[in-house]
């Protein structure tokens, strides 16, 4: 890789960025719930009761964490667990009134949020950026041990 300073500066920028939105949002607590437990309200919102194992691939997190966050969830009232009435084995999460109610708390707090941070640049550059981290999502498809640069790359890196 060349010696390519902006993106030193690009990659510094955006620290800045998500590091100040992340704050904002963090910011934001309703009912006690973490940004996990809000991130399973969504998604159970979004596409309806789904198995614990669904949830965990579609969020990115271990099925074990999965069911820590659902009991919070369940213990609070804004989601609960129901068996499939063809297989008795399959236990579904699904979002209550309660849940719904932080669900659109969430939501508007995330539109503040994200007006915030992006609503004062021109719809031009909007979709400019719409874009480019659209690339860099797809260039970035990676697994986690792709990410994880081993020490003679970082080296090499060093003296490249």
């Amino acid at each position: 890789m060349s010696n390519r300073s902006d993106l030193i500066e690009l990659e510094e920028s955006f620290r800045q960025v998500f590091r100040r939105a992340k704050a904002c949002w963090s910011a934001f607590e309703t009912e006690g719930l973490s940004a996990s437990q809000a991130l399973i309200l969504n998604k159970l919102e979004e596409e309806g009761p789904l198995k614990v194992s669904q949830l965990a691939e579609a969020l990115y997190i271990t099925a074990g964490a999965v069911t820590s966050f659902s009991d919070k969830l369940i213990q609070g009232g804004f989601a609960k667990r129901n068996r499939s009435d063809e297989d008795r084995r399959v236990v579904y999460m699904e979002i209550t009134d309660k849940g719904r109610a932080v669900v659109d708390s969430i939501c508007a707090h995330r539109r503040a949020v994200t007006q915030k941070f992006f609503g004062k640049i021109p719809e031009e550059d909007v979709q400019h950026l719409i874009r480019i981290f659209g690339n860099i999502v797809k260039n970035t498809e990676l697994s986690e041990n792709e990410c994880k640069m081993d020490r003679s790359e970082l080296k090499n890196e060093k003296q490249g």
